[in-house]
């Protein structure tokens, strides 16, 4: 019986402390969206016909290009690269040099010399370029400038024997 009277007090008690549901005083007011034209500029749809060269509905004109001055120099090309590796070819490095040490262990000032030192090898180079690598820093390690050359796969056993080192 103890227990009956128990469990009837605990829930009046949970009915009485609960969660009150609020009673709404009135409905919501409905606010409707302003009716805006499609874009934030209305010239585009109904340009201003009195100026002269405008013309009416959208789109616009396209702008008109303004030639270059005379004797303007031209934009450099650059070489296209290509993404796809060619077949049968690998890639080879060359560090600059050693670190703590005053000159090149490679004496070749450019990318271009490089290239030319391989080729006069009889070494068929794809692609050429300078790359920073992370090293160690100690002494007697490589720098981190690189010269990273594609090369013919047959080729490989010729820049190996010239220092290269395969990547």
């Amino acid at each position: 019986m103890r227990m009956l009277t128990l469990a009837l007090l605990l829930a009046l008690l949970f009915v009485a402390c609960g969660p009150a549901t609020p009673t709404p005083t009135s409905a919501p007011e409905v606010i409707q969206p302003a009716r805006s034209t499609p874009t934030s500029d209305p010239s585009l749809i109904t340009p201003n016909a009195n100026e002269p060269g405008s013309q009416v509905g959208y789109p616009p004109p396209p702008p008109t290009l303004t030639p270059l001055p005379e004797g303007y120099p031209a934009a450099p090309t650059l070489e296209a690269a290509n993404p796809y590796p060619a077949a049968g070819t690998v890639w080879v490095l060359q560090a600059l040099g050693l670190q703590c040490a005053d000159t090149s262990t490679y004496q070749l000032a450019n990318v271009q010399a490089a290239r030319a030192s391989l080729t006069a090898a009889g070494i068929t180079v794809q692609t050429i370029q300078t790359v920073e690598l992370g090293v160690c820093e100690a002494c007697d390690c490589p720098t981190s400038t690189h010269y990273r050359a594609q090369i013919a796969a047959a080729d490989l056993n010729k820049a190996l024997a010239l220092g290269w080192r395969s990547e």
